[in-house]
């Protein structure tokens, strides 16, 4: 019953088809259920569970639209789901028992619903940061490089300059870095998330044609009014040889998964016609209002 009155709710949201418009359910008359002298419609169950999880479940549905849209559930994914739940087995030997006390059917129910989006969403990620090479670089900025964080800025040039005369990077850490330098002789991806270090020294690393020591030393202030200064040496910049790491580092952001549904929100034109779902939205994530984009800005702002 639960399984009949979500796929009920799930349908009737995505293909009703006027904007602004409340959305039906074929059928509504049909009756569901009698208690004393009281029955109950399909229409009844439809309005009823839309006010109390339509908009929430919207998104999942939106989601999982996405996953299947983008990825499928061919072979590749269904094994990755028999592989992970295979991990699982192994661990908890009655997991089965488990699933069912939860609420699932069995196995096959979990990989189903739980197991197979996981596998997809995991491939979605990869694919999130092909499709949108182009955004992520110029919001981000990523490059690898390796800094020498100094006390000062006079201290940071002769860093600098060492650097440039050649002198091995082990010496020139262990003469002029900083006692509480947060970076050592190590690669190290940044990108505009990178706060502690100055906005011009990611830009210019982002920028930088080629690998090597940039030719100026970079300052910040602390709100104490202490200046910190860095040499930054490029490592690399070329998205392609960098992805892995980027991907590594962008794909663990709190924000992650809501911009990457957004960009696909956004590809297949995302339009919600339901006025329900609309204000749960509106409420809850403006930005999956892709048609509206000032909604989320002006969320935004007041936050």
């Amino acid at each position: 019953m639960k399984r009949k009155a979500l796929l009920l709710l799930g349908t009737a949201l995505l293909l009703t088809g006027c904007g602004g418009a409340q959305s039906t359910v074929s059928d509504s008359s049909e009756s569901i259920m009698t208690i004393g002298d009281t029955t109950y419609t399909k229409g009844d169950l439809y309005d009823l569970l839309k006010a109390a999880s339509g908009g929430n479940m919207s998104v999942e549905l939106i989601r999982q639209a996405i996953l299947d849209e983008e990825i499928g559930r061919g072979d590749e994914i269904k094994q990755a789901a028999q592989d992970s739940y295979a991990e699982l087995e192994s661990n908890t030997p009655d997991i089965e028992d488990q699933l069912i006390s939860a609420g699932y059917e069995g196995k096959d129910d979990y990989i189903d619903k739980v197991l197979i989006p996981n596998a997809q969403y995991e491939k979605l990620t990869e694919k999130y940061f092909d499709d949108a090479k182009s955004d992520i670089r110029s919001e981000y900025k990523p490059s690898v490089v390796k800094i020498i964080q100094c006390d000062d800025e006079k201290t940071a040039q002769k860093a600098l300059e060492a650097v440039q005369d050649g002198t091995e990077l082990d010496k020139v850490y262990e003469e002029y870095s900083s006692d509480s330098a947060s970076y050592s002789n190590e690669e190290v991806l940044i990108t505009t998330q990178s706060t502690d270090l100055p906005t011009r020294l990611i830009n210019t690393m982002y920028k930088q044609e080629d690998a090597g020591v940039a030719d100026e030393v970079f300052t910040s202030e602390s709100g104490s009014g202490t200046t910190t200064a860095y040499v930054a040496i490029l490592v690399d910049n070329d998205y392609e040889n960098i992805k892995d790491q980027i991907i590594e580092n962008l794909s663990s952001s709190s924000d992650f998964s809501t911009q990457c549904l957004v960009y696909y929100l956004n590809k297949y034109n995302f339009t919600v016609h339901d006025q329900t779902v609309f204000n749960y939205l509106r409420e809850n994530n403006p930005e999956y209002l892709v048609e509206f984009p000032e909604l989320s800005e002006t969320d935004e702002s007041q936050s």
